[in-house]
């Protein structure tokens, strides 16, 4: 027996349906047919009952093709209409709740069927590897039409009068078995997987569904529910080591901080390498807000946060052109694809509740020295901004405030400064689904306070998606999102933030002391004289105060229109739009961050931002099979994008209501500016896939795009893709069937694809800028930024080449990908002459190539416990094989206040770093050495030959173990990375300082070294004038503070037990599973002194090579519920 089409699905599908099918009550007698048929045949009639009704039927296939009798029935019962159909054609039927079973009448005249015995009666229960009943399973007295499914406790029971019958069981995804009948009344069986015959389906551009077998380039798949394992909001931040080649740059700059996502190396010389977002099959703007500064600013995180994860079904990354061509010139840098969820098949609605609840702590800090206190060589000085002072011998001392305390280290600054946070996410969501319509709505809310007093981060998440079938013909499916983020307090980074005023602490001062960080008369109180520029972290926190928030709106209608089964048209209409605010205060109380000065009014700053993008898309698509081998898949589709942004912000002095975010409180609106920008994209483009026999599939894609920010000659561009995919294993198996039983799978690609990057708006013509100041009109000022109406379109062309084999059925695999890409006509700015300071050209040819490869295992297999094994392995070179004519080398960002540049130098690697100030060495490699002390050199060009390291690693790495016991869940997440160079600042300025760790060594120090006349250095310095020689901020040695940023981290672990069905069978509850859950616990592995090997205080190419005042290593750690109804 054999299920018709609405069966013919997934396990979970498959399973829900019956259960809807048995739950619902429908009368047999109520169900009114109206029927007006010509001659046609069984299956046809079936299929218009069941569009009628709620009737599914079960019954052979060979049944399909019988002829029957033109009809014309109105208002007629199911019953009737039955027998009116099958009257005379020896075929009974059986009605058991909504489900019929047709049957062959046994003939008997066949001397086979004749064979009559003692009626038998077997029952017993199918269940899963893991003890999970399994629903809808066929049960079949083999050579006959007599059977039944199990129930949706895996139950079944079956009569028969068979003489020695074999009972059959089968199932989607499983092996069949057959059990002959030998006296036995109960046949319990558990069904093993059948992972040779599930074709993985994943989606791929344009939203299109494909299996991934027949692909021609590397797509990787990552599930909603390894996303929201550990209750990560940061969507970006929960893909890390989930994706071969895909590495995350975040900066550790607190709650909600920029995460930045680069698939297969950075490609770009203006540091332009994030990949295009797209959301249920709309484009997603994806922006960072990192103001975080060497000097200061705040980090106020990426747009992607927007997102709830626990609405997300799956995430496809498509890695490079080659996957991502048909989405044009934003999809350069590859395709984060974001499917949500829809409902689900279930009686009623359903409703699910999950929720997850976090504690993070510091876990680690700079290394200090504990042995000495404040002062200068060797000397106690409560008046010193250093502590190179005398040994803490516990001596009372007079102290900054001229309090007698013992003289002892005080502990950890970091640890005894921050507080615990602590994180509540929330996300309820109903939703159902019938053959006709699918309806989910959910609701998210995310509640945070951070490691700094008044830091907090909300987010709410209201999301609606639904869809129906009008008729035959046309279908609507639309979306929308709304989304609300305010953050207050977020901490100040840089050379004035708080992190970088805790570093300086000496170990003889109680922060207990500083808590009260202003006198009466509201001045500012430090343990530091009035006339430098070190300030009391309590008063940064306190008086430096800031919010954000933004509200988004995104969303889509589709409609769909079918002409036949094989071609269909939509048309799709889509819009994101956010509004931004950030409102920034000083407050009078005394010192202002960047000077010793008296504030004497109060300042706030206030920017708002309105960003708004919409798509228009219109698709044909059609498929076509000629023969039993040949399948033609063919689309065609244009788009038109639309979208601008706008900014306005100021500042403003004198509020009259202290602490008031609003500029109606102002006496006096100071400066005002106002800036935007507008672009539009007209695309046309194309597809056609050819398969044969579903062992080879070749595709081809084209795409024209017209961008509006390039001049008119050179706007249009156009780039096409090839993709080959050939599955020998399956070519082997069906011309000579002599593949070896222990390979399962194999499968090899080649792709090659071009794409072009238009320019950033306006910069193809001079910009005016205005504005007011003091409430008067600007004069309006040329940018600074000199325009090139000559530009042309990026271009990259990307080549590719992979291998996917599977072993053992499917126990042991791999996924093997080698790519190379060449990137040329890089649009970017460089240095000119005044009036400007830069200019747009295009330059620069840089060539990526790298491997990646997937390993999965399932070591362990048993009736109750799997172990399962994933490892993702990733190597990318980026090589500078050109620049411009006048300038052979690029700094991407760097400045005069810190030691090092991150650059490009033709014949380089891209992410070089270049310090400003070296050991001058011999032709050796000797330091030169000058009265013991190291001879320092500041010439540019010897720094462009001698790079000190560079921020891409050799090997990136993830190993994921998970091990399943009966309901408990045990799975891990280490995290690796192995080469790269971080430069710790942080550490220079400790050392200048005499706080690092590196200068407990006092006293005098004898340097290796060789003197510029030859001989070795013997001649002793003081230790003192040694670290402030190459120590401090802007003329730190750099290449003494760069470590290898090599790292192991346990990234993620959870631990959770799911309660089996059967004992919630009688509560409202369907489902129940209740987690341990951490996050960054520990580094296994690292070598920087204390800090985080990974650096950043935002997310560019720059920030990457330094540890500068990053927030302290933290660790999270909590429990998460999720419930079904």
């Amino acid at each position: 027996m054999k299920s018709n089409h609405y069966f013919r699905s997934s396990k979970l599908c498959r399973a829900l349906l019956i259960l809807l099918l048995m739950v619902v009550p429908v009368q047999w007698s109520m169900a009114q047919l109206n029927l007006n048929t010509p001659h046609t045949t069984l299956k046809s009639i079936i299929q218009q009952i069941q569009a009628q009704s709620k009737f599914q039927f079960f019954y052979d296939d060979k049944l399909s093709d019988i002829s029957v009798e033109p009809l014309s029935l109105k208002n007629a019962a199911v019953e009737d209409v039955l027998n009116l159909v099958l009257k005379g054609k020896n075929i009974s039927f059986k009605v058991e709740d909504n489900i019929i079973y047709l049957s062959e009448k046994k003939d008997q005249n066949n001397k086979e069927q004749q064979q009559t015995g003692k009626e038998k009666k077997i029952s017993g229960q199918v269940v899963d590897e893991s003890g999970e009943p399994l629903i809808g399973v066929n049960v079949l007295v083999k050579g006959t039409t007599n059977g039944v499914i199990t129930d949706f406790d895996g139950n079944y029971a079956l009569v028969t009068n068979e003489v020695n019958p074999v009972i059959t069981f089968s199932y989607i995804g499983y092996k069949s078995q057959e059990i002959p009948f030998k006296g036995q009344n109960v046949i319990n069986l558990t069904l093993q997987s059948d992972t040779q015959i599930i074709d993985e389906i994943v989606v791929t551009a344009l939203g299109i569904k494909r299996e991934k077998k027949m692909l021609g380039y590397a797509v990787q798949d990552v599930k909603g529910d390894a996303l929201t394992s550990t209750g990560d909001a940061q969507v970006a931040n929960a893909l890390q080591g989930k994706v071969a080649g895909l590495s995350i740059n975040s900066s550790t700059t607190g709650l909600g901080g920029s995460a930045k996502i680069t698939i297969r190396g950075n490609s770009s010389l203006a540091d332009n390498n994030q990949p295009l977002w797209i959301v249920d099959g709309v484009p997603f703007t994806e922006e960072s807000y990192s103001g975080a500064s060497m000097y200061g600013g705040v980090d106020r995180g990426s747009t992607s946060f927007d997102i709830n994860p626990e609405d997300i079904e799956s995430i496809s990354v498509l890695k490079g052109p080659n996957a991502a061509a048909l989405y044009g010139s934003r999809a350069g840098n590859g395709v984060i694809l974001v499917t949500t969820k829809k409902g689900t098949r279930k009686d009623g609605f359903g409703v699910n509740y999950s929720g997850t609840f976090t504690w993070t702590q510091v876990a680690d800090e700079l290394e200090r020295q504990k042995k000495y206190g404040q002062g200068n060589n060797g000397e106690y000085s409560p008046q010193s901004i250093y502590s190179f002072g005398s040994e803490l011998d516990g001596s009372l001392k007079t102290a900054w405030n001229g309090a007698e305390i013992p003289y002892l280290n005080y502990g950890s600054k970091m640890k005894d400064y921050f507080n615990t946070g602590f994180s509540q996410n929330h996300s309820v969501a109903i939703g159902n689904m019938k053959e006709d319509a699918h309806f989910r709505t959910s609701f998210g809310y995310s509640n945070a306070d951070g490691m700094f007093t008044g830091e907090s981060l909300r987010k709410i998440n209201i999301d609606l998606n639904a869809g129906m079938k009008m008729n035959k013909y046309l279908s609507m499916d639309a979306k929308v999102s709304l989304s609300n983020t305010k953050a207050e307090n977020r901490p100040t980074y840089g050379a004035y933030g708080e992190v970088s005023q805790l570093l300086l602490v000496p170990n003889n001062i109680r922060l207990s002391d500083l808590s009260q960080y202003s006198t009466p008369e509201k001045f500012h109180v430090n343990w530091t004289p009035p006339t430098t520029e070190y300030l009391n972290p309590y008063y940064v926190n306190k008086q430096r105060q800031n919010q954000d928030e933004r509200w988004r709106a995104f969303g889509f209608y589709n409609l769909k229109l079918n002409f036949t089964d094989w071609l269909y048209l939509s048309a799709k209409y889509a819009f994101d739009y956010y509004r931004t605010r950030i409102v920034e205060s000083d407050l009078s109380n005394g010192t202002k961050y960047n000077t010793m000065q008296e504030i004497e009014e109060d300042r706030l700053t206030r920017q708002e931002e309105n960003h708004f993008e919409s798509n228009a898309e219109f698709l044909l698509i059609g498929n076509n099979k000629f023969g039993e081998k040949f399948q033609l898949n063919y689309m065609a589709g244009a788009n038109f994008m639309y979208s601008d942004q706008n900014i306005y912000g100021g500042d403003v002095e004198n509020m009259t209501y202290k602490n008031q975010w609003y500029w109606n409180f102002a006496n006096n609106i100071n400066n005002v500016t106002e800036n935007g920008w507008r672009r539009v994209t007209n695309s046309v483009f194309g597809s056609v896939q050819m398969a044969y026999n579903e062992y080879v599939s070749l595709d081809i894609t084209a795409r024209n795009d017209w961008s509006s920010t390039l001049p008119k000659d050179n706007n249009s561009y156009f780039y096409p893709s090839f993709n080959l995919g050939f599955v020998a294993s399956d070519f082997v198996r069906t011309h000579w069937n002599k593949m070896p039983e222990w390979i399962t799978f194999a499968k090899v690609r080649l792709s090659a694809a071009k794409v072009g990057k238009d320019a950033p708006p306006y910069a193809i013509y001079n910009r005016w800028e205005g504005g007011y100041l003091k409430g008067q009109a600007k004069k309006p000022e040329l940018s600074s930024t000199k325009a090139n109406n000559n530009l042309r379109p990026e271009t990259s062309w990307s080549y590719e080449a992979g291998l996917d084999m599977k072993f053992l059925n499917n126990r042991l695999g791999f996924d093997f990908t080698y790519y190379y890409t060449r990137t040329t006509d890089q649009i970017m700015t460089i240095p000119e002459a005044a009036p400007w300071k830069l200019r747009w050209i295009n330059s620069g040819l840089i060539v990526n190539k790298g491997v990646e490869a997937m390993i999965y295992a399932t070591p362990v297999q048993t009736k109750d416990f799997t172990f399962n094994l994933n490892v993702n392995l990733s190597h990318n070179t980026s090589t500078v094989k050109e620049l411009n004519e006048k300038k052979k080398h690029i700094y991407f960002e760097g400045d005069q206040f810190m030691p090092v540049y991150v650059g490009a130098v033709e014949g380089g690697k891209l992410g070089d770093i270049y310090a400003k100030r070296m050991y001058k060495r011999d032709e050796n490699g000797q330091i030169i050495m000058k009265n013991g002390v190291p001879v320092f050199t500041t010439d540019e060009q010897y720094s462009l030959d001698h790079p000190i390291g560079n921020i891409q690693p050799d090997l990136l790495m993830s190993v994921t173990p998970s091990f399943t016991y009966k309901g408990f869940t045990l799975s891990a997440l280490f995290d690796m990375k192995f080469g790269g160079d971080v430069v710790s600042v942080s550490e220079a300025i400790a050392t200048s300082h005499g706080i690092s760790k590196r200068t407990e060594q006092r006293g005098e120090l004898l340097l290796p070294g060789m003197n510029e006349d030859g001989t070795v250095n013997t001649q002793r310095i003081d230790a003192q004038l040694f670290y402030q020689a190459v120590g401090g901020r802007q003329q730190a040695v750099a290449e003494e503070f760069v470590y290898n940023a090599s790292f192991i981290r346990l990234k993620e672990i959870s631990f959770g037990y799911s309660f089996p069905s059967l004992l919630l069978r009688k509560t409202p509850v369907s489902s129940l599973r209740v987690s341990f859950v951490g996050r960054n616990l520990a580094y296994l592995m690292k070598h920087t002194p204390g800090t985080s090997p990974e650096g950043g205080y935002d997310t560019s190419m720059f920030s990457q090579a330094l540890d500068f005042s990053s927030l302290p290593y933290s660790r999270t750690f909590g429990f998460s519920i999720n419930v079904g109804f």
